[in-house]
């Protein structure tokens, strides 16, 4: 069974971080509230990403693949509870705050960073 190299993991989780921060400044355009809206959207996700791929990889030994199924699913489950918390706690403390704004960039963060280091991947390796 092979996994995603660590290096690997923690380029996409970097990269992430940096599509906050981005994302954030990108949105500065339109107004305070959307920029800091879709900095905190970016960053749960990274944040969440982060804390799946710290608890699913680390001390990783590939002799019982029940076991890494087992963790695997066990910080999934983890990371949907943190990122829950983190979406609550941001809408209940950040006022004003767009929720567009918000959800949007966690999407944007959360799918555009991994596919794009594939295709890189992907084409390096073509």
């Amino acid at each position: 069974m092979q996994l995603t190299g660590n290096s690997q993991i923690r380029t996409i989780v970097a990269l992430q971080l940096g599509a906050a921060v981005v994302v954030g400044l990108i949105l500065l355009a339109f107004g305070k509230t959307f920029a800091l809206s879709g900095f905190i959207g970016g960053l749960i996700a990274a944040v969440a990403n982060g804390y799946f791929a710290h608890r699913s990889f680390t001390h990783y030994r590939a002799q019982d693949p029940q076991k890494i199924a087992g963790r695997m699913f066990g910080a999934e489950i983890q990371k949907l509870i943190i990122t829950g918390l983190m979406f609550g706690l941001a809408i209940v403390t950040i006022t004003p705050l767009s929720i567009g704004a918000l959800l949007g960039s966690y999407l944007f963060v959360q799918v555009a960073v991994p596919l794009i280091v594939l295709v890189i991947e992907d084409r390096q390796h073509s």
